[in-house]
C-alpha cells in the first residue's frame, strides 16, 4: 500500500473533499521502508564481501607455487576492498542505531540507507571495477590467456558494471525519491509531531 492509497475521503457534508491518514498504517509502511533499505544495505555488503573473499581464495590457490608477480595484486585489492566495505558497514551500523524510532526517525533512517546505497553504486566503479579489473586484466595479459578467458572476464567486469547500474536507476534512485517525497508531505501536512 502506497502513501497516496492511505488517503482517504472521509467527509463530503460541506461539499468538499477532506482527507485523512491511516496513522497506523503509515507507520506501518514507513517501518517497513526502513527495514527494507537497512536489508538491502546488508545484504549488499555481506554479498560483496562475500564475493572478494571467496575470489581471494580462489586466486590464491590457483597461484600456489607460482612465480608470477602479476597474480598478487589482484590478490591484495580483493582483500583490501573487503576490509573497505566492512569498515562501511560498521560505520553505518553505527549511524542506524542514532536515528530515532519515531515515524520521522524511521523515515530518515531509510533515507541514510537509500543514500548510502545510492552513493555506493555511483562509486562502484572507483572503488572496485577498475581496481580489480585493471590488474586482472594485466595479470591475464602477461600469462598469455586464451580469447575465452579474456571473453568470460570482460563479460563478467560488464555485467557487474550493468547490473549496479541497472539497480541504482531503476530501483535505488527511484526509492530515495518515493521517500523525499513522503517525507516532504509528511513535514508540511503537519500530522503532529512524527511520533
Amino acid at each position: 500500500m502506497e502513501f497516496e492509497e492511505m488517503q482517504k475521503i472521509w467527509d463530503n457534508q460541506n461539499q468538499r473533499p477532506l482527507y485523512a491518514i491511516d496513522e497506523d498504517a503509515l507507520r506501518r509502511r514507513i517501518h517497513a521502508k526502513s527495514r527494507k533499505a537497512s536489508l538491502a544495505s546488508n545484504v549488499n555488503e555481506i554479498g560483496l564481501i562475500a564475493i572478494s573473499i571467496i575470489t581471494f581464495i580462489i586466486i590464491v590457490i590457483k597461484n600456489i607455487g607460482n612465480d608470477n608477480p602479476y597474480a598478487y595484486p589482484p590478490v591484495i585489492i580483493l582483500l583490501l576492498t573487503s576490509v573497505y566495505i566492512y569498515i562501511g558497514r560498521i560505520k553505518r551500523k553505527k549511524k542506524e542505531s542514532q536515528f530515532d524510532r519515531t515515524m520521522l526517525g524511521e523515515l530518515d533512517h531509510a533515507l541514510y540507507n537509500s543514500e548510502y546505497e545510492i552513493r555506493r553504486a555511483r562509486t562502484f566503479p572507483l572503488w572496485y571495477l577498475i581496481p580489480v579489473s585493471i590488474p586482472a586484466m594485466l595479470n591475464m595479459y602477461m600469462n598469455d590467456a586464451s580469447i575465452t578467458k579474456w571473453v568470460l572476464v570482460l563479460f563478467a567486469f560488464t555485467l557487474s558494471y550493468v547490473v549496479v547500474w541497472f539497480g541504482l536507476t531503476k530501483m535505488q534512485e527511484p526509492r530515495k525519491r518515493k521517500l523525499e517525497k513522503l517525507r516532504e508531505k509528511i513535514l508540511t501536512d503537519d500530522w503532529g509531531d512524527g511520533t
